[in-house]
C-alpha cells in the first residue's frame, strides 16, 4: 500500500525537481546536435569513483519498440524468482508518464518522494555532476537508490539508441544478458538513417560474454546483432527460433498463451497485455530471465533452471499503463503510447484483433520530428474522425502538420484546445457505443490519464 507523502516530503520532491529539470539535454530540448555530443566517459568516471552502485546482476534492454514492455515483464519474473529469499529487484526506465519518481522502480514500485529528493539533491551537489543532462542524473539516482535499497538485481532500459547512452556506463561485468527488441527508423538524425546503422547503435550495449536475446526482427537488424554478439563471444538466442507460441485466449483483458523455451514449456501463462507483438514482448522477456538467471548461477548450479512458478507469477503481474490500455469501458476507450511506423503497425493489429467497436474516433498528439505520415497510415483512414491537441510539451509537433497528414489520408481531423479537450469532443462523437482510441507520444497518453483517471502527476505540481 502506497502511503501519501507529507507535504514537507512533496515540497522537497518538488524542490529536488526544479533543479534537475534545469538541466537539459536531447530529453528535454529534443535538439540533436545535443545528442551528438553524448559520450559516457565521465559517467563511468563518476561510478568508479564512487563504489560502484551500479553493480549488480542486470539484464540490459535497447530497441526501437517494445524495450519497456520486455523491461517491465523481465523486471517481474526476477522479482518473483528472489522474493522469498528475500531478494530485490531495480528497474530503470525512461520516459515516466506522471512522475519521475516512475523511473527508478524497487521491488516494483516507484521510489518514494522523500527518497527520490533526498538522492537529488546530494548529487546536484555533487561538483563532478555539474554540467550532467537530465536523463544522466536521473540514471545514475536510480543506480545509487539500488544500492541503498540493497537490490540483488537489476533490468535497466535504453533512453536512446544504446553505445553511447548513459545506461551503457554500467559495469560490463554486472550484465547477465542483454536485449536487443524490434529495430526500427527512428532518431535518425542521431542514430544513423538505415535499419543496420540504427541496429548497430542499439547492439552498442553488447560488451561482454554475456547471452544475448534478440527478439524477432528484420534480418537485416538481426545480422548486425549477431555480428556484435561474435565479437565479444556471447551468444545469441533468436527468440523468432528458439521459441514456440500459442495464444489460446485473447480479448480486451489481456490474452493466455503456451509459450515453449529451450528450458520448458509454459502452459497456459496470462498477461494483461493485448496484442500480438505484446507475446513477443513476453516471450523475449522470459528468454531474458532464464539465461540472465543462468548465466549468473552457472550452468552446473541445480538452481540454475529459472523457477517456473516465478515466470507464471511475473507475467501475470506485468502491467503496462499507457500501452495498448483500456480505461473506460463506455465510451470504450484505449490509449497507447507509439512513436514509430512500426509501433503503428502494432497497435493497429492489436486492436482489430479484439473486440473494439467499429465506430472509432482518435485523439491523436505527437512530438516534433517524427514521420508523422508514416505513422499515422497504419492507424486511420478515409472517413475517420481525428481530433489533432498538442502534448503538452514544449517539444509538441505543429498540429496543422499533423491536420494535413490526417487529410491527406482521407480523414476528417479537427483541431482541440488540450489533450483533455479532444477526448471530450472524441467521447462526445463516439458516443456510449463506440470507441476514443488516443494514441501518439507519452506525453499525449499521460495527458490522456490524468484527464479520465483524475491521476494528480508532476504536472498538477507546476513540474514537466
Amino acid at each position: 500500500m502506497t502511503t501519501a507523502p507529507s507535504d514537507a516530503d512533496l515540497a522537497a520532491y518538488v524542490a529536488a525537481m526544479r533543479r534537475l529539470l534545469a538541466h537539459g539535454g536531447y530529453e528535454r530540448t529534443g535538439r540533436a546536435a545535443e545528442a551528438k555530443r553524448w559520450d559516457i566517459d565521465h559517467i563511468v568516471a563518476y561510478l568508479e569513483g564512487h563504489g560502484r552502485p551500479d553493480r549488480r546482476n542486470a539484464v540490459h534492454v535497447a530497441g526501437s519498440k517494445g524495450k519497456g514492455s520486455v523491461s517491465t515483464i523481465t523486471e517481474a519474473i526476477l522479482r518473483e524468482a528472489i522474493r522469498d529469499a528475500g531478494g530485490h529487484t531495480l528497474l530503470i526506465t525512461s520516459p515516466d508518464l506522471h512522475s519521475a519518481r516512475e523511473r527508478i522502480g524497487i521491488d516494483g514500485h516507484p521510489i518514494d518522494h522523500a527518497t527520490f529528493a533526498r538522492i537529488a539533491e546530494a548529487l546536484l551537489d555533487d561538483p563532478a555532476a555539474k554540467g550532467w543532462s537530465y536523463f544522466e542524473l536521473l540514471t545514475v539516482m536510480g543506480w545509487i537508490a539500488g544500492a541503498e535499497a540493497g537490490c540483488d538485481w537489476q533490468v535497466v532500459e535504453v533512453g536512446l539508441g544504446g553505445r553511447l547512452d548513459t545506461t551503457n556506463a554500467m559495469a560490463a561485468s554486472s550484465k547477465t544478458a542483454t536485449v536487443i527488441t524490434p529495430i526500427d527508423l527512428e532518431h535518425t538524425e542521431i542514430l544513423g538513417d538505415t535499419i543496420p546503422l540504427i541496429a548497430a547503435e542499439k547492439a552498442g550495449i553488447i560488451v561482454s560474454d554475456a547471452p544475448v536475446i534478440a527478439a524477432p526482427m528484420r534480418a537485416s537488424a538481426l545480422e548486425v546483432v549477431r555480428a556484435r554478439a561474435a565479437q565479444f563471444g556471447a551468444p545469441l538466442h533468436s527468440v523468432a527460433n528458439e521459441c514456440a507460441m500459442t495464444v489460446t485466449a485473447h480479448n480486451l483483458e489481456g490474452q493466455t498463451l503456451d509459450l515453449r523455451t529451450p528450458v520448458r514449456t509454459y502452459r497456459a501463462l496470462k498477461s494483461p497485455l493485448i496484442g500480438g507483438h505484446q507475446s513477443e514482448n513476453i516471450a523475449t522477456a522470459v528468454r531474458a530471465a532464464e539465461e540472465a538467471w543462468a548465466y549468473r548461477l552457472g550452468a552446473g548450479d541445480a538452481n540454475a533452471a529459472l523457477p517456473e512458478a516465478a515466470v507464471m507469477r511475473g507475467v501475470a503481474a506485468a502491467k503496462m499503463p499507457g500501452r495498448a490500455e483500456v480505461v473506460r469501458q463506455r465510451p470504450l476507450t484505449i490509449l497507447d503510447g507509439l512513436h514509430t511506423p512500426l509501433a503503428a503497425r502494432r497497435f493497429r493489429q492489436a486492436i482489430d484483433a479484439v473486440a473494439v467497436p467499429k465506430r472509432r474516433v482518435w485523439v491523436i498528439g505527437m512530438l516534433a520530428g517524427k514521420d508523422a505520415p508514416a505513422i499515422l497510415e497504419p492507424l486511420i483512414g478515409e472517413g475517420d474522425d481525428v481530433i489533432i491537441a498538442a502534448p503538452p510539451t514544449q517539444r509538441a509537433a505543429d498540429t496543422g502538420d499533423l491536420v494535413r497528414a490526417a487529410r491527406d489520408l482521407g480523414a476528417i481531423p479537427q483541431r482541440a484546445s488540450s489533450v483533455a479537450a479532444a477526448i471530450d469532443i472524441a467521447t462526445e462523437q463516439a458516443g456510449s457505443r463506440g470507441a476514443v482510441i488516443v494514441a501518439g507520444s507519452l506525453y499525449t497518453v499521460a495527458a490522456a490519464r490524468e484527464h479520465l483517471l483524475g491521476i494528480v502527476g508532476d504536472h498538477a505540481l507546476g513540474l514537466r
